[in-house]
């Protein structure tokens, strides 16, 4: 089996592409079990979207920066791929918890940059707010009201919602924009 694997290995570092294919069909089930283990252990919430991401993500990187070319020990390709699953898995879920708090952190009221003087406990303000926030469909209000005036995090909504974590930060995100300009109007407007 080894000397298969060698081959196998050795015609992935000339980007063969059917050897890719096979590469990928061979180890991916190691690398999804070594991944999920890995985060099961340390108690880290994820998903299989999560695993999608984190597996893909180690594919890529292979393919693209040559990463077989550097393993010396090709013999214990497993036991490679296995701990490279293991560290990216970890890193991925820093890396998504950081951004999704910056991103939560970002989007609070008090971020909202509608003039120079804060107004976030103004009566008048939350009334502008709630305006502009109308004009959007009816889930996408539920969301922005939730996160914006009750100051609820990304993951609660989600959760209440029972809708992905990254459907809630898209939607935050692409309409921010928008409810700034809205709310600039409404004030301009009276």
């Amino acid at each position: 089996m080894f000397g298969d694997t060698q081959i196998l290995i050795e015609r992935c570092i000339r980007q063969e592409e059917k050897a890719w294919e096979e590469f990928i069909e061979r180890f991916s089930g190691l690398l999804y079990y070594s991944a999920h283990e890995r985060l099961r252990r340390n108690g880290i919430r994820f998903g299989q979207q999560d695993l999608e991401d984190i597996v893909q993500a180690i594919f890529l990187e292979i393919w693209e920066k040559r990463k077989l070319e550097e393993v010396r020990e090709r013999e214990k390709i497993t036991a490679w791929l296995s701990i490279v699953a293991q560290t990216r898995a970890l890193n991925y879920m820093r890396q998504k918890r950081e951004r999704l708090l910056r991103e939560e952190e970002f989007f609070r009221l008090e971020t909202l940059k509608i003039d120079a003087e804060s107004q976030r406990d103004d009566e008048e303000f939350i009334e502008y707010l709630e305006k502009a926030i109308e004009t959007f469909d009816a889930r996408e209000k539920i969301i922005l009201k939730l996160n914006i005036i009750y100051g609820r995090r990304h993951r609660e909504i989600a959760q209440f919602m029972s809708i992905p974590l990254n459907t809630v930060s898209t939607i935050i995100a692409r309409n921010k924009k928008i409810l700034e300009q809205r709310l600039k109007k409404l004030k301009e407007n009276g």
